[in-house]
């Protein structure tokens, strides 16, 4: 006869879990990120070792990479959605954690492709025996450099709108 362990959420934790998560979300809702860690961080001191305690991870990750956390970046989100997905394979949120990491890595992607090409793009006059030559007439720059961003713009929309549609869904597990 095999024996399964199961973990079970106690009843008890859930209620607090489900509190803590609501004040948690109701302060990154009004812009309030490190009121929101604090209080999964709260949490998880109070109640070491749950599932539930387990799950701050996800969310505090989630906090990082909102655009509208001044204290946050995709960077430090990616890092911290790599820790949650490595650390809880079992993890009530492992689909959303995936699905968010690799939305928040494309947002970075095109992030990082933006600023290359920035850079990339400011040529340097070319001497040669007193002749200036350039590449590129300041025009022709200027015209490809707005294609460049109205594409990542619209690749950026894109990102927006699936990270919009993820938050919804996360604030609304049940549907």
């Amino acid at each position: 006869m095999a024996c399964a362990e199961l973990q079970t959420l106690n009843p008890w934790h859930r209620s607090e879990w489900d509190a803590a998560l609501a004040r948690s979300r109701h302060a990154a809702e009004t812009g309030n990120y490190v009121v929101a860690r604090q209080l999964l961080d709260e949490f998880s001191r109070t109640h070491p070792g749950t599932r539930e305690a387990n799950e701050t991870a996800f969310w505090k990750a989630a906090y990082l990479v909102d655009p509208a956390n001044s204290d946050g970046s995709l960077a430090m989100g990616i890092a911290a959605l790599d820790g949650y997905l490595s650390a809880n394979p079992d993890g009530m949120y492992r689909v959303e954690a995936s699905v968010l990491r690799r939305t928040a890595a494309t947002a970075q992607g095109i992030t990082d492709r933006l600023h290359t090409t920035a850079t990339d793009t400011t040529t340097q006059p070319v001497v040669k025996d007193t002749v200036v030559v350039v590449n590129k007439s300041r025009d022709e720059q200027i015209a490809a450099l707005k294609e460049q961003l109205a594409a990542s713009k619209a690749e950026l929309a894109k990102v927006s709108a699936e990270l919009d549609r993820i938050k919804k869904r996360l604030a609304n597990p049940s549907n």
